[in-house]
């Protein structure tokens, strides 16, 4: 299901507002777009590479018998797999964040300044919150 377009600007603005009050949280955790995903060029990398692995560890277990050399093969591959998961977690500097990341942290100084100025995004959920209940 997804969500509205209020929602999603609702989001927005608790995003923006977090990563006003924490930078420091902020840029641990800020990713290309709003919901945390990645673009998909550098995981789909990590995860060929992992397939290689593995099919390096089976042909070399499933040979194994022709040949005492085949178990290096299951190791390198083990390795391999490895290697790509620890390059999936990790990401590269510059190819985890799409293009569209460096313009988020231009934005984050304009919702500091909301979120010190009485119009902030608590007063406006406040103000929702309010109307909600004495409409009823």
């Amino acid at each position: 299901m997804s969500l509205s377009e209020q929602e999603q600007k609702t989001l927005r603005e608790i995003e923006q507002s977090l990563l006003a009050d924490d930078p420091k949280f902020g840029s641990s955790v800020q990713s290309g777009d709003s919901m945390g995903l990645n673009g998909g060029g550098f995981s789909l990398r990590a995860f060929a590479i992992g397939v290689v692995g593995l099919v390096m560890l089976i042909a070399g277990v499933a040979l194994a018998q022709n040949s005492l050399w085949f178990i290096a093969l299951s190791i390198v591959g083990f390795l391999v797999m490895f290697g790509a998961g620890i390059w999936a977690l990790r990401g590269s500097g510059g190819n985890s964040l799409p293009s569209g990341g460096a313009g988020r942290a231009s934005r984050s100084p304009s919702a500091a300044q909301r979120a010190n100025s009485g119009n902030g995004f608590g007063s406006k959920m406040e103000e929702n919150f309010r109307r909600r209940f004495e409409g009823n």
